[in-house]
């Protein structure tokens, strides 16, 4: 009986990392669309982090709207914000921030997702964009790889701070628009 249910365990986790793994390496398809940001991140917050974990989403008033494929970044920011939420498992909160950012000439948006929760050892941090890279009990490693991916195909960056014992910060930039390819001086 034990065998049974180690091989139904290991097909689930099996079948998640198959599932994870067609999203990894795929770029949205079809024509971006207009998004609002503070509108996409307070949905997946919601629908992402338990009811235990304390969550605050605090959206400037002036943020703009950017151009992108919704459902790639809505998974992105899911699993980034799961990541936070199990860090938070044994206490601590969530607090995400969107808010407008120029840079470099052009207008972006700026998404933080903090949380208070045990944090990423120095060693690690440098690792965890990696896919197959995972430190959770069944995990496919392919969470943040997939939201780094999506994020740069927006032509956006990413980037994580964390102290253990304190909680970790992970900030993303997206353009409002993505130059056009061979766009001069756009």
């Amino acid at each position: 009986e034990d065998v049974v249910d180690v091989l139904r365990t290991e097909t689930k986790r099996l079948d998640l990392m198959a599932r994870a793994f067609s999203q990894f390496g795929r770029l949205p398809e079809g024509a971006p669309s207009e998004i609002d940001m503070g509108e996409l991140v307070r949905y997946t917050a919601r629908a992402s982090v338990p009811a235990s974990v304390p969550l605050e989403v605090e959206v400037a008033p002036d943020t703009p709207l950017i151009e992108g494929h919704h459902d790639a970044l809505q998974r992105a920011f899911s699993n980034v914000l799961l990541n936070a939420a199990d860090a938070c498992a044994k206490g601590g909160g969530i607090h995400v921030r969107v808010a407008p950012e120029s840079g470099d000439g052009r207008s972006a948006v700026s998404v933080s997702i903090r949380d208070s929760g045990c944090g990423i050892p120095a060693e690690r941090l440098a690792t965890i964009w990696e896919p197959y890279v995972t430190h959770k009990e069944g995990g496919t490693g392919l969470g943040l790889a997939i939201a780094r991916q999506a994020i740069l195909a927006h032509h956006g960056s990413v980037s994580a701070e964390s102290t253990p014992g304190r909680g970790t910060e992970i900030r993303v930039v997206l353009p409002v628009r993505a130059a056009a390819e061979g766009e001069v001086g756009g």
